[in-house]
């Protein structure tokens, strides 16, 4: 198959702010194959929600010596800029142009792709407006497992989910591009 590196990425909020980012997840897919991860706990400079810690078991103790998306802006445009990347649904772009915004910077310079779109295209008769598309439910139809709402593991799942589709369709990352 042609073109099936990319890479993916997903992070977890304080709170209700998309921008109040303490965890951030980032897969290197290349040839098909998982070659890097990286996981990065974040202090958000915010208060958190009881509802996002009962979540994802981040909170204010855990990220407390952490550096904070201010100091991370450098490694993230080292480690993403001029890629694909990929997240599931637009939850996550949000929350990275929010902080990047939210400190005076620019957007990635990334070109996205979206894994629930990505799905809902794939198996059209699975996903649709009468049956959800979330990430927990996709993987579990393909049979991935991992632990949900940890920012590395679902930016693993949404990998594999992308790859999956790309196997079910004969569609590379080029043509899901072209897709968009």
């Amino acid at each position: 198959m042609g073109n099936l590196t990319f890479n993916t990425i997903d992070v977890e909020t304080a709170n209700a702010d998309p921008s109040s980012i303490c965890q951030i997840g980032i897969v290197h897919i290349r040839g098909g194959q998982i070659k890097g991860k990286v996981s990065v706990l974040v202090n958000p400079e915010a208060v958190f929600n009881d509802f996002n810690v009962r979540l994802h078991g981040i909170d204010q103790d855990t990220i407390s010596d952490m550096e904070t998306f201010l100091r991370l802006v450098p490694r993230l445009r080292r480690i993403l800029e001029g890629t694909v990347l990929a997240s599931h649904t637009g939850f996550d772009r949000m929350a990275l142009d929010g902080a990047m915004a939210r400190y005076g910077f620019a957007p990635l310079r990334v070109t996205w792709l979206d894994s629930a779109v990505i799905a809902r295209r794939a198996w059209p008769e699975k996903y649709n407006r009468r049956r959800g598309w979330g990430l927990a439910s996709i993987a579990g139809d393909l049979g991935i497992t991992f632990r949900h709402h940890d920012a590395l593991e679902d930016a693993r799942a949404a990998g594999e989910i992308v790859l999956r589709a790309c196997q079910h369709t004969g569609l590379d990352i080029d043509g899901w591009l072209s897709e968009s």
